[in-house]
């Protein structure tokens, strides 16, 4: 037991993506077509976990983490994106393609750019 808790004493030890990936592992265990997966993502976890390259764990992790912000952001936006259709109509301004959100349920309104000031009329 002294030997096992010698080794271990410098691992990298349980993180975020280990974690992630141990829970992965798991649902895709139930699937009988994916257990090969699964062991393949426990057995990783568990190499991550235990290895003592602590500054190539750390460079793993924070590329997860990014990769998370980044799907959190594209979630966020969607989000934003699908209340705004409820309270705005968005224009495209027909010289310079720029986008242009209106208030909707204003009937038929005259638009003006702001980027090249061209006027256009729209239905909200």
């Amino acid at each position: 037991m002294n030997k096992f808790s010698y080794y271990l004493k410098d691992c990298y030890g349980l993180d975020k993506f280990s974690k992630y990936l141990l829970i992965i592992s798991f649902i895709l265990s139930l699937n009988k077509h994916m257990v090969i997966m699964a062991i393949v993502l426990a057995a990783y976890a568990t190499w991550r976990t235990i290895s003592k390259n602590r500054y190539k764990r750390y460079q793993e992790l924070q590329g997860f983490e990014n990769s998370i912000l980044i799907i959190k952001q594209i979630i966020y936006r969607f989000k934003m994106k699908v209340n705004d259709f409820k309270y705005y109509k968005v224009f495209k301004c027909p010289e310079c393609s720029q986008k242009l959100r209106v208030p909707r349920k204003k009937g038929k309104i005259l638009i003006t750019c702001k980027k090249c000031h061209t006027e256009f009329h729209g239905r909200t």
